[in-house]
């Protein structure tokens, strides 16, 4: 396998099989590929074509290409194939896929879908759609395998294999009693290796690690990453096993959050679509509020300016150095900013870190903005500013690095304190702080060396 996608490089042989009418071709060069080839390519088709394609993939195949597709695309192809291929889809679909196709699709076409699967489906799909929206429940699969503690190893490889084909994983096993409580989990590999007859107790994991169906899905990221999960249990409030959350969804997840953390840090709003589906209009909006915000209180510098004219007008060289003051402090802000988002985000950084954490930031403000002072004084020098001007700009990088390090580490702690995003607080908003009180600082340190 080289890593390129092999229905773009297999596209002009198969459209060949077409043109000649040899489907049965077509299909087996399709049948060969990977199911990840298949869904990006996919993409690229017009509706018809990529309806076309998608009858010649066998049942099981068409079903893991459905389900590796983005949620936009899912939508057109469901908007151009019969109601009888949609209801098979989505009827044989795992779990915790169908529950994400379901939350992006509109109300009305969710009401439709639902009408078309099985009893047992639809009860299934309403309870899983019936959980808060980014939780444990949302994202849970109820297809896994529960054995009973009083099984033989031999018993529970037997009932393994019976039911392996339906289930989400077969790695990892739950124990349970007659009420469904989760009792503990075996590994597949502890039972192949034990003896025959050696109980299911005696070999499981009677502590293991779980989640509630309330829990925040980062929070059950989190978890997974910390323990080094490949499945983790899901439990309602009665301890009841009802489902589980394996790692591909918790990489979804981490991605999904990851993207978010970045485009808030940026100023953007959240964007669900991928950047070319995305209406320009609504790019511009999503990027407008953060940029309003900005402007305004980048307005205040103009303020701060204004308020010190004598001073720039006495000292004209002061202004040389205000994109030098303005860059430096945002830079550091956000260096700060990124750093505290991040362990926050991991789990590193809890509220009992947080005088250590303000001791770290003043000692890496100090060193930092000294050894950039150094730097500045320099350049003042070299510019012929004076003594004065050179030992204004030096206090005042070291007062604005520090700043921008406290600002980047507290405001983060402020937003999560308020329930909201610690992202929201990084980038242009911690930049936009750190300018206008530096610039403060730097003209009243102006004032007191200079004595204007």
């Amino acid at each position: 396998m080289t890593g390129k996608n092999r229905f773009e490089e297999d596209f002009p042989l198969i459209e060949s099989f077409l043109e000649e009418r040899a489907f049965l071709k077509a299909k087996e060069e399709l049948s060969s590929m990977e199911p990840a080839d298949i869904a990006e390519g996919l993409e690229d088709l017009s509706p018809a074509r990529m309806v076309f394609y998608f009858r010649l993939l066998s049942k099981d195949l068409a079903i893991e290409v459905f389900e590796l597709m983005e949620s936009d695309e899912q939508q057109r192809l469901i908007e151009h194939v019969t109601d009888k291929e949609v209801a098979e889809i989505i009827e044989e679909m795992s779990d915790d896929d169908r529950t994400e196709l379901l939350d992006e699709l509109p109300a009305k076409t969710v009401k439709k879908l639902l009408l078309q699967l099985s009893p047992e489906e639809r009860k299934l799909a309403n309870k899983l759609l019936n959980y808060p929206d980014c939780s444990a429940g949302r994202i849970m699969t109820p297809e896994f395998i529960d054995l009973k503690g009083n099984m033989t190893a031999e018993e529970a490889v037997t009932r393994i294999r019976s039911i392996a084909r339906k289930k989400e994983t077969i790695y990892t096993c739950f124990v349970i009693d007659e009420a469904r409580h989760l009792q503990g989990v075996v590994e597949l590999e502890d039972l192949i290796m034990a003896e025959s007859h050696t109980k299911v107790e005696a070999i499981m994991d009677d502590d293991p690690v779980f989640t509630l169906t309330t829990s925040d899905q980062e929070e059950v990221a989190r978890i997974m990453s910390r323990y080094d999960l490949h499945t983790i249990p899901v439990t309602d409030k009665e301890d009841r096993l009802v489902g589980i959350v394996t790692f591909d969804d918790v990489l979804d997840i981490l991605e999904e959050e990851a993207t978010e953390d970045f485009e808030r840090m940026a100023g953007i709003q959240p964007v669900e679509d991928s950047y070319l589906d995305v209406n320009l209009f609504t790019m511009a909006r999503k990027r407008f509020f953060w940029l309003v915000v900005c402007i305004l209180t980048e307005a205040l510098t103009s303020t701060v300016l204004k308020h010190y004219s004598p001073t720039i007008q006495s000292v004209v060289a002061l202004t040389y150095f205000i994109p030098l003051l303005i860059g430096t402090g945002g830079n550091a802000g956000t260096q700060a900013s990124t750093l505290m988002i991040r362990g926050m985000t991991v789990g590193d950084i809890e509220w009992k870190d947080i005088g250590r954490i303000l001791v770290r930031e003043t000692l890496s403000g100090l060193l930092l903005g000294g050894a950039l002072a150094v730097l500045g004084f320099a350049r003042a020098y070299m510019l012929g500013t004076g003594l004065g001007v050179g030992l204004t700009l030096t206090f005042a990088i070291v007062a604005v690095v520090l700043m921008g390090n406290l600002a980047g580490t507290i405001l983060p702690l402020i937003a999560r304190a308020l329930k909201l995003d610690p992202a929201i607080m990084s980038g242009p908003f911690i930049t936009t702080v750190v300018d206008v009180f530096g610039l403060i600082v730097y003209f009243e340190i102006a004032r007191a060396v200079l004595k204007t």
